[in-house]
């Protein structure tokens, strides 16, 4: 089969005090499928409930196939407040031999823009070639909480390490500083992933990834207090601040639900502490 490449290019604005859809382009098989209204209640008792437009992404083919590649483009303008995620998980299928799938993302924060994306989780079918990048751009007062889960394969097939490479970059600027790079790769065949000290037992990993100025100390003890109440998962946590500006939140399990679970609950929880706003309520 040929390779395609999908695209998506989305640009939000503020206009007449909500936030708006002002551009958008995709090629197949991406597309913007919907765009929905949010009211996020503040905890602040003399502050009026915030406006947020939410949007989901649709991948209309089976998934990232050998030799594809996929684009993603959101700005976000001064103000603008947005969630946004996709409708299932991004699929990797087997790819031949020097046609591994890619995947890019930019993403643009202005002034007090306020992006929260939240994408289905990542799956590497047996013999899948993925290399992910993603740049991040942020300005003064901006803040966004990003979560990622990757899962081993099918699990209920016996696909467990079974995919063949996966390499993901992550670059975060402050303005023209560059104050976050990750940059992992996991080729399962010549690695060791069940020893100590590595995945041991564990098949999923997860994260969630907060940038904001407005980040404290504080907040990464709140969370972390939150999570050792956490019941009803077994997994392992890990959070820490990163050298400026962000907080990361990792999760690893047997389970993506668990996963998914863990980080909306640290996701809600910086939500209240940092932002003051409650979990979103979707206005119908």
């Amino acid at each position: 089969m040929p390779s395609l490449t999908g695209e998506i290019q989305a640009e939000f604005a503020v206009r007449s005090g909500k936030t708006q859809l002002v551009h958008k382009y995709h090629a197949s098989p991406l597309k913007i499928a919907k765009t929905f209204r949010y009211v996020n209640e503040t905890l602040l008792h003399d502050a009026n409930p915030t406006d947020q437009l939410g949007v989901y992404m649709m991948d209309c083919s089976p998934g990232l196939m050998s030799g594809d590649h996929y684009e993603i483009n959101v700005r976000l303008g001064e103000g603008a407040r947005v969630f946004l995620t996709n409708q299932s998980f991004t699929k990797v299928h087997p790819s031949e031999a020097g046609h591994g799938s890619t995947q890019r993302q930019t993403l643009h924060l202005e002034e007090d823009a306020m992006l929260e994306y939240m994408p289905e989780p990542l799956m590497l079918y047996k013999d899948a070639c993925l290399a992910a990048e993603m740049d991040v751009h942020l300005a003064t007062g901006s803040v966004l909480i990003f979560s990622d889960v990757c899962c081993p394969g099918r699990t209920q097939r016996g696909e467990i390490f079974q995919y063949s490479r996966y390499m993901n970059r992550m670059k975060v600027w402050y303005g023209k500083e560059l104050i976050f790079y990750q940059n992992q790769r996991i080729e399962p065949k010549t690695m060791q992933l069940s020893a100590p000290g590595c995945w041991e037992r564990e098949t999923h990993l997860g994260n969630l990834y907060i940038f904001s100025d407005r980040l404290k100390q504080r907040h990464l003890e709140e969370v972390l207090g939150s999570l050792e109440k956490l019941e009803g998962v077994n997994v392992r946590i890990g959070a820490s601040l990163t050298y400026k500006y962000g907080l990361i939140v990792t999760v690893m399990g047997r389970h993506a639900w668990e996963l998914q679970l863990t980080l909306s609950k640290a996701w809600h929880d910086i939500r209240r502490s940092l932002l003051a706003l409650t979990p979103l309520m979707v206005n119908k």
